[in-house]
């Protein structure tokens, strides 16, 4: 088994204005061309891979984004003055991935009880590109990709949306299928960044809170509330159109 290696450069990933970018950094990375019958990579070398989760891999596909991912997230650590060798990556119960010190050794090196504030971080992988963002301040982030060129069935829509924000989407793409995609893509993009900013990924069901003409989103779950800076964007990665989803946790209670 041939070890994982990165199939291109780690690039910073450009923030439009208002999502704090003295204090939120991403970068991006491609993953490549990754074929059905290739075999799995060996992710030992990857820092920040937990053994365990990576043996759970069925694919090559699977195990090359989620290198890739946590490879970008090393390099941001490194440039931003933190060791990936001396952190690890846990999940909570929701599965969203918080950094640790690997153990008290770690933790003197970088400084000791008062070492600096480990960053909140945020992962996401879609179409041949990882994306990686860390959040300076401690605030709870969420940060997700799409490409803009697939072609996407119109019944997703009663999968992510209800009510008004439905009725809207429903409206354009009766006028325009394609624009409907672009503004689908561009909901779901922004929905999951807020699902990850909480912390609860798809435990908050993407129908039951709007994103529709909104820059800060209220929502609630299972008796916490929830309110969430939002914004969306577009890049060309890699010579392809992405659509790009942003929040920032501003208030739980």
């Amino acid at each position: 088994m041939e070890f994982w290696r990165p199939n291109g450069l780690v690039s910073p990933l450009p923030l439009p204005e208002g999502c704090g970018v003295d204090e939120v950094l991403a970068v991006w990375m491609p993953v490549g061309d990754v074929r059905p019958e290739d075999p799995l990579p060996n992710l030992t070398n990857v820092p920040l891979v937990n053994a365990f989760e990576a043996s759970t891999f069925a694919t090559a596909k699977r195990a090359n984004e989620h290198a890739s991912a946590r490879y970008a997230l090393a390099t941001l650590l490194r440039d931003i003055g933190f060791d990936p060798l001396d952190l690890q990556i846990v999940r909570d119960e929701h599965r969203k991935p918080k950094l640790v010190w690997k153990d008290a050794e770690a933790r003197i090196r970088a400084g000791g009880p008062l070492s600096p504030q480990l960053p909140e971080i945020s992962l996401g992988h879609s179409n041949g590109v990882s994306i990686a963002a860390v959040s300076l301040n401690g605030s709870s982030i969420g940060i997700d990709a799409e490409p803009l060129g697939v072609i996407r069935a119109r019944n997703l829509l009663t999968m992510m949306t209800s009510g008004e924000e439905l009725q809207s989407l429903e409206q354009l793409w009766e006028i325009d299928a394609r624009m409907g995609m672009q503004e689908a893509t561009r909901t779901w993009v922004v929905k999951e960044a807020v699902q990850k900013a909480c912390g609860l990924g798809m435990h908050v069901a993407p129908q039951s809170f709007s994103v529709l003409d909104r820059d800060e989103v209220a929502l609630s779950h299972d008796g916490h509330g929830f309110r969430l800076e939002v914004h969306h964007w577009r890049e060309l990665l890699d010579g392809h159109p992405f659509c790009f989803g942003f929040s920032r946790l501003l208030e739980a209670v």
